[in-house]
C-alpha cells in the first residue's frame, strides 16, 4: 500500500492491466457490437422516404461508423498494430483520455435514442450513458487506473 500524506491510501498501480480494465474492454466491445446492430437494424427496417426517415437513416449511418471506430479502438488496445494505432491517435486521439472517451460513449448512447429501432435502440442508448458515467466516476475517483 502507497499512501500520501495527508490523503487515504491506495494501491500502486500495477504493470499490466488490471481485472477492471479486462472487464471494461469487454463491456465497450459488447456495447460497439449493440450500437452496430442498432444502427443495421434500424436501417434494415427503412421504408418511404421522407425528411424523418433520412434523418433516422443518417443517424443510423453515423451508428454504425462510431460504432466501427469504437470497436477497433478497442481491438488495438488487446492487439496493437501500428499503423492502426497511429491513424488512432491522430484522427481520434480523445479516444486516448478517460474523459474523453466517456463523452464520447455518452454522445453515442444519445445518438442510439434517435433511431427506428426502438427497443434495441433503447436499451442500448441507456447502457452507453451508463458506461459513460461510470467511466467519469471511475476516472474521477481513481485515476491511477487510467495511463495517460
Amino acid at each position: 500500500m502507497l499512501g500520501q500524506p495527508g490523503g487515504e491510501a491506495y494501491d500502486a498501480p500495477s504493470e499490466g492491466p488490471s481485472a477492471l480494465s479486462h472487464l471494461l474492454r469487454v463491456v465497450n466491445v459488447g456495447l460497439s457490437v449493440m450500437m452496430a446492430a442498432t444502427g443495421a437494424s434500424s436501417l434494415a427496417s427503412s421504408g418511404a422516404v421522407n425528411g424523418n426517415q433520412l434523418s433516422q437513416d443518417v443517424v443510423s449511418l453515423y451508428l454504425l461508423l462510431f460504432s466501427a471506430m469504437w470497436f477497433t479502438f478497442e481491438a488495438s488496445q488487446v492487439y496493437p498494430c501500428d499503423a492502426v494505432v497511429a491513424q488512432l491517435k491522430r484522427n481520434f486521439g480523445f479516444l486516448y483520455n478517460a474523459i474523453g472517451k466517456a463523452l464520447f460513449v455518452i454522445f453515442c448512447g444519445f445518438l442510439n435514442f434517435g433511431v427506428q429501432a426502438h427497443t434495441l435502440g433503447l436499451v442500448t442508448g441507456i447502457l452507453c450513458c451508463c458506461e459513460g458515467v461510470i467511466l467519469i466516476v471511475l476516472y474521477l475517483k481513481y485515476p491511477h487506473l487510467f495511463p495517460k
